[in-house]
């Protein structure tokens, strides 16, 4: 995935998406969180996108997005960053995080939104 392929991805998504930035090999922070992930992609399966890119063929992104190091983990809502993670972390505190703010959406989409709370990144 690149960067128009997220860009279109978060604003079309129906769920939030959880976005990844990590490197496929060299990396021991990356490697040891991709288990972690893929247990996550588990328990958030139908309630949340889980979706990677690549960390340094997307600096520029990542680093506008406060993403830092990798692995580093963005939240989007509603076309909308709502927050990043950067490592340390783990797939417990990440899974807290996501299931919070799940919480936190299905209770504020019963409240009406104001057409200033619909812009994106």
């Amino acid at each position: 995935m690149n960067a128009s392929e997220l860009l279109e991805l978060v604003l079309s998504s129906k769920e939030p998406v959880l976005v990844e930035f990590s490197v496929m090999s060299g990396c021991f922070r990356c490697n040891d969180m991709r288990p972690q992930v893929q247990q996550l992609l588990g328990n958030l399966e139908g309630r949340a996108e889980v979706v990677r890119l690549d960390f340094h063929s997307n600096q520029a992104l990542a680093a506008s997005l406060g993403a830092t190091v990798c692995p580093s983990y963005v939240f989007f809502s509603n076309g909308k960053p709502l927050w990043t993670q950067n490592y340390p972390t783990s797939g417990g505190l990440l899974n807290n995080r996501v299931l919070q703010q799940l919480t936190s959406n299905s209770q504020s989409q019963s409240e009406p939104r104001s057409k200033e709370d619909s812009t994106s990144f």
